[in-house]
């Protein structure tokens, strides 16, 4: 069933009647626990849903970590670029990454290492001129 759905079947006042049913189960008399256990299971059950469904539509969706803006630049360092090429780790292959992880903070690299660095800056680049992320 899909989320929308969900809305549908358990409206707002059956939510508050629902949040009040269960709310009981913290009595101290056994005969209100079991009754408003049975009401509640008897209002889910009618509505057509699930306890699971009715738990999922509850619990928080987990929001995507929040990005702040990048644009690619132009580079000043091969410790800069391999810095700024991280800001797209959609673009890198694990290796790729890697290995930019390892460049940030070196003083120098060597011309193999910035060869690889370059050709991997120029994929970035690119994938940052298309997407719209140039400076």
């Amino acid at each position: 069933m899909a989320d929308g759905d969900l809305v549908a079947h358990l409206p707002p006042a059956l939510a508050d009647k629902l949040a009040k049913v269960l709310g009981m189960l913290g009595s101290a008399h056994d005969g209100e626990v079991a009754a408003a256990g049975r009401r509640a299971n008897a209002m889910v059950k009618g509505v057509g849903l699930t306890w699971g469904e009715v738990i999922a539509r509850a619990a928080p969706r987990p929001q995507p970590p929040h990005r702040p803006p990048r644009r690619w630049r132009r580079v000043v360092s091969p410790t800069d670029a391999a810095a700024l090429c991280l800001h797209w780790p959609e673009v890198l292959t694990g290796w790729e990454a890697d290995f930019c992880r390892s460049i940030v903070g070196r003083r120098r690299i060597s011309a193999k290492q910035a060869a690889v660095l370059t050709r991997i800056a120029a994929k970035i680049e690119a994938f940052a001129r298309a997407s719209g992320e140039w400076a």
